[in-house]
């Protein structure tokens, strides 16, 4: 099998941050609040189903956001579809810091959340049409790798401003990026994918002599040909009744369900709460604690980005549906039994947890959503998958509070375990490899 070893111009690195500016605000805008929280409570007198729904408002409107992502990206392009982002999050971000009002509040997190659940499907599905073959599982793990950072920032910023109660200046500071991606937007080119399935031929030679240093590309042109030639007008529900792209569409819902009902979100969006439970009675030390987490996030993701071309897409879902299943059913067990090492071994436990997250199933689903689909329902089958994500985030995280009320945090620690374990189970026997092929013969094999 030929890859094809396209070289990449300074154009795409500008093209890359473009994108990538985009999941740093989905991670920071997602994570700010875990900081912000116990100030809001406090301020607003809420309740713990009140603070469910403040943490869980932003992942409404990205389950939102989402589900309109696919035909936007489909139908306008990919560069639309993040062009419109930044400007919600810059309208969001100034919603939040310009009202001191908890209605307000709410909206400008809802409308940020828009921008959050564009950018989840279409920042990897962009980073993905512009790559080089032989590296798209490094250029689409890019933007989990910025979604990390953006989370790690947003803890650093909450340990600067949280003891202050000065919540508006984290809100607040998500604009520099905001700005900055809207601007970035305005320049960089449409993904040559989409422009080739519109059957713009020569807008995409354009866009490929802007991507590439050398005349590789063709050779992309070529194969590419062989599926602009399709009706791309046809709707997902029709593609739907075709055998193979059900069973992929079923494939993606489920792996992104399990990506987010092992817990991770709600580790990421509670983080200080949690380590306050396990023993930490400092809250300056629970934030540093989910500073320790935001790093491990970050180091363990570079490290998937290194693997994933070498190892493949499924060994590195299988090492981290282990992994993470051993580290909550530690964790679950020092809490069974109180041990009075339970602060430190939960902490500990976590951070494994997270590693082992950051290393497959957090950044390997992101590719192999961005890889499955034909061409011509790709932005809508993505968009789909990705609302789904959303969708089982924001339930997760908006009753996990009541979850511990139940269950105590040992309960909800033990389903965390038994969840990574299906999740095991399910990626031995149904996901397939798609390491080393083209988006064109991953979509000649789905036919």
């Amino acid at each position: 099998m030929k890859l094809y070893q396209e070289k990449i111009s300074l154009f795409t690195c500008v093209a890359v941050l473009a994108a990538t500016l985009g999941s740093f605000l989905f991670g920071y805008q997602t994570a700010i609040i875990s900081g912000a929280l116990s100030i809001l409570a406090n301020k607003y007198s809420l309740s713990a189903t009140g603070q469910g729904w403040l943490v869980s408002i932003t992942l409404l409107g990205a389950m939102v956001g989402v589900v309109f992502a696919g035909v936007i990206a489909d139908r306008f392009g990919r560069r639309m579809a993040l062009l419109l982002p930044a400007f919600l999050f810059i309208l969001g971000s100034f919603i939040v810091i310009g009202m001191d009002n908890l209605t307000v509040f709410f909206t400008g997190r809802f409308i940020t959340g828009l921008a959050v659940g564009l950018v989840s499907m279409t920042s990897p599905l962009y980073l993905a049409e512009i790559a080089p073959t032989s590296q798209r599982g490094r250029f689409v793990c890019l933007h989990q790798v910025v979604v990390t950072i953006g989370v790690l920032l947003a803890y650093l910023v909450n340990l600067r401003y949280g003891q202050h109660g000065d919540w508006k200046t984290m809100f607040g500071l998500a604009l520099i990026p905001s700005i900055l991606m809207f601007i970035c937007m305005l320049f960089v080119c449409e993904s040559p994918s989409w422009l080739l399935s519109k059957g713009l031929i020569d807008s995409a030679v354009r866009a490929f002599t802007k991507l590439r240093t050398d005349k590789s590309w063709q050779q992309h042109m070529v194969a590419a040909s062989t599926f602009t030639a399709h009706d791309n007008t046809q709707s997902l529900l029709k593609m739907f009744f075709k055998s193979k792209v059900r069973y992929i569409l079923i494939l993606g819902i489920v792996l992104n369900m399990f990506q987010q009902i092992t817990g991770i979100n709600t580790i990421i969006y509670y983080a200080p709460s949690i380590f306050e439970l396990a023993g930490f009675t400092s809250d300056s030390f629970a934030k540093m604690a989910a500073v320790a987490l935001g790093s491990a996030n970050v180091m363990a993701t570079l490290i998937s980005v290194w693997l994933i071309e070498k190892m493949g897409r499924r060994k590195l879902l299988i090492a981290s549906a282990i992994g993470m299943g051993l580290s909550m059913q530690i964790v679950a067990l020092f809490f069974f039994f109180a041990s009075p090492d339970v602060a430190f071994a939960s902490f500990y436990s976590i951070l494994a947890f997270v590693a082992f997250f950051a290393i497959g199933l957090g950044p390997v689903t992101v590719v192999l959503v961005s890889e499955l689909y034909p061409l011509s329902i790709r932005g809508r089958a993505m968009s789909v998958v990705t609302a789904a994500n959303w969708f089982f985030n924001y339930l997760i995280s908006l009753v996990f509070l009541d979850l511990v009320s139940l269950l105590e945090i040992k309960g909800v620690f033990q389903m965390y375990a038994i969840i990574a374990c299906l999740a095991l189970i399910f990626i031995c026997t149904y996901l397939p490899e798609t390491k080393g092929k083209s988006l064109e013969e991953i979509e000649s094999s789905m036919k």
